[in-house]
């Protein structure tokens, strides 16, 4: 018996193999460069939105806050908001507490009046402070000295406090821009559009 040798297998030669693999890295760097282009989009996207709720969020403190206060003022820089608030729950130390301490932390009963000017709420001679202010590029909400951060990668807070005394109403007028994170290379570029504006009533028309 004779051993016999096929020739019918064939390979690729040097400069197939050599073109495949160029192709073949060419296909692959172009799938890597898609992959982190995407992946870059995707983080500036959501930071983008992140710092878009922050906005959302503040004006809604603010709102919140200007609607229940007594009396609002504003810094001459307008970068500082401060605000008295009437004391809506019964608090250790306050007069009621100190009667029966198994009131802490129940709602107020307050009292209502009616005069010219309208019905006015009244919540008894217990107040809160509550002050918003630019602390670098964060904003801070600070309530009888306890300090809150409500948004970050701030540019300004530009509260206006309007009076209006024919109407015997008053308003603040509150305008919040924001330095949104869309990064490059570390890069933070500012953009335009971010500015979110709010009109909040105060709670009372102490008028009368």
């Amino acid at each position: 018996m004779k051993i016999k040798h096929s020739t019918k297998f064939h390979g690729f030669t040097l400069v197939e193999t050599t073109v495949g693999l160029g192709i073949s890295s060419i296909v692959f760097a172009a799938v890597i460069a898609a992959s982190v282009g995407l992946q870059k989009s995707f983080n500036a996207i959501d930071n983008y939105f992140a710092t878009h709720m922050q906005q959302i969020r503040i004006v809604d403190y603010l709102n919140r806050d200007v609607k229940r206060a007594l009396v609002v003022t504003t810094s001459v820089n307008l970068q500082r908001v401060s605000m008295t608030l009437p004391n809506y729950i019964i608090k250790a130390g306050d007069p009621e507490a100190v009667a029966n301490p198994s009131l802490i932390g129940t709602p107020r009963t307050p009292t209502i009046s009616y005069l010219r000017s309208g019905p006015q709420v009244d919540y008894g001679a217990t107040t809160t402070s509550v002050v918003y202010a630019i602390s670098g590029q964060s904003i801070l909400r600070t309530e009888n000295g306890v300090i809150t951060t409500i948004a970050s990668s701030t540019d300004q807070l530009v509260p206006v406090t309007t009076d209006v005394e024919l109407a015997n109403t008053e308003y603040t007028i509150t305008s919040v821009t924001f330095l949104p994170i869309f990064t490059s290379g570390g890069a933070t570029a500012e953009r335009s559009g971010t500015t979110v504006c709010a009109t909040s009533y105060l709670r009372n028309r102490r008028r009368g």
